[in-house]
């Protein structure tokens, strides 16, 4: 059921809902997730050679389209979407609020983010051991952001990469710009969860003040990040939150 407030507070807030997918497995409400999929999710989901990916999959798609139910008086599976050049989800249903989102979801972990207007994009990983995260701050990272990974050790080191990969996708994802943007020429400066600003090589057209960036940690073994764009307007307020599915 839509709730008319709590579009209206999206004008000066920014909502990010998560969910833990293996906690769902009734087996009546996950067969009621796959009746919401559109034609093409569906197919998608039934690709997925692990029973776990397709899990993570299906309730990761449910929690989009019950989402977007809270804020606009459509069914979840009455909404439709359609792609970018770099496979980007858009609403298309004409009736619907200019809503903005994206959706992220990895091992303990699925989340979506909904703003009103501004693009947006949300990444979360779960913070274990990486093969390699040193070569891939190399690859993917400033030589700043690099070199500073490289004197941490242990959790430390961990904690820093995740927290540059994940806000790396989530500016990506919000720009809809694929993964063929050279992540090397971003900085970023973190200071607090909710204090962070990114410089920009001279030949990428951005600016730092086009975004609002912030750190969170969902779970205690959970790293996310989200950017959105405000083009000058007034920061808003990230509230993130667990998401219960309407039976």
């Amino acid at each position: 059921m839509s709730d008319p407030n709590l579009l209206q507070r999206l004008q000066h807030e920014i909502h990010i809902w998560f969910v833990v997918p293996e906690s769902v497995q009734d087996p009546a409400r996950l067969r009621g997730f796959r009746a919401m999929l559109a034609e093409d999710e569906s197919r998608r989901h039934r690709r997925f050679h692990f029973p776990e990916d397709r899990h993570r999959f299906l309730v990761s798609h449910a929690l989009v389209r019950q989402v977007l139910s809270r804020y606009c008086a459509l069914a979840p599976k009455e909404w439709r979407f359609s792609h970018s050049e770099h496979g980007k989800p858009e609403i298309c249903n004409p009736e619907a609020a200019p809503l903005r989102f994206n959706l992220t979801h990895t091992a303990g972990l699925a989340a979506c983010v909904v703003n009103l207007s501004g693009q947006c994009g949300i990444d979360a990983e779960k913070v274990t051991g990486r093969h390699d995260p040193l070569g891939v701050a190399r690859r993917m990272f400033s030589q700043a952001e690099y070199l500073h990974q490289k004197r941490l050790t242990g959790q430390a080191q961990l904690e820093y990469f995740f927290q540059r990969w994940t806000l790396r996708e989530a500016y990506v994802k919000a720009r809809g710009i694929g993964i063929h943007f050279p992540t090397r020429k971003l900085f970023f400066r973190v200071d607090t969860e909710d204090k962070i600003c990114v410089e920009f090589d001279p030949d990428i057209d951005d600016r730092d003040e086009n975004w609002q960036l912030k750190l969170l940690r969902p779970t205690e073994q959970h790293i996310a990040a989200v950017a959105v764009a405000h083009s000058g307007q007034q920061r808003k307020t990230i509230i993130a939150q667990p998401f219960e599915f309407a039976d």
